[in-house]
């Protein structure tokens, strides 16, 4: 068993979007969360799993998407390389943007930074997608994201605003 001791003044609250759309799905976000538990230093959150439409090209399967969060100790930076290996490690094939995939770690949060470059904080595209701010919203829907001022309950609800509901379907194991 590891110890880490570290000044809490250090820890920043993270949030991280997982995503998969290539079988075996259910175990895809499990391996994905196991590497988060090892950076985790605590206060670890997790929404359900949903079944989603994709987004992006044509032919590919529905997706599993779920939000995690818990307290770290690095920077974000040192963060958001520790979450592509983490998909190579877990087998991540190169297809393209937006393409199928076995498994998908975005940074949406990092406390309360806000930065342009590698990585954007907050994730610039968190407000415009459903399939992470429903799951966000779950686990945090008093979260203030730094850039607008507006906490996620709030972002969540202009966003059902401007467009239709798309289907949600919680999901405890894959399904054939």
């Amino acid at each position: 068993m590891n110890i880490y001791i570290c000044d809490v003044d250090s820890l920043e609250r993270v949030f991280i979007a997982l995503g998969s759309n290539l079988p075996d799905r259910y175990k895809h976000l499990a391996e994905g969360r196991e590497m988060l538990r090892r950076i985790s230093a605590g206060g670890w959150m997790e929404s359900p799993i949903y079944e989603t439409p994709p987004v992006g090209p044509a032919g590919q399967g529905p997706y599993f998407n779920q939000v995690v969060s818990f307290w770290y100790s690095g920077n974000s930076t040192k963060l958001l390389h520790y979450l592509k290996g983490s998909e190579f490690i877990l087998g991540r094939k190169p297809r393209g943007h937006w393409n199928s995939r076995e498994i998908d770690l975005d940074l949406l949060y990092f406390g309360k930074e806000v930065r342009q470059g590698r990585p954007n904080l907050p994730h610039p595209q968190i407000v415009s997608r459903q399939f992470v701010l429903v799951p966000l919203n779950d686990i945090a829907p008093d979260w203030e994201d730094p850039q607008t001022g507006l906490k996620v309950k709030d972002l969540l609800s202009g966003l059902l605003q401007k467009e239709e509901k798309i289907p949600f379907r919680v999901v405890t194991s894959e399904e054939p």
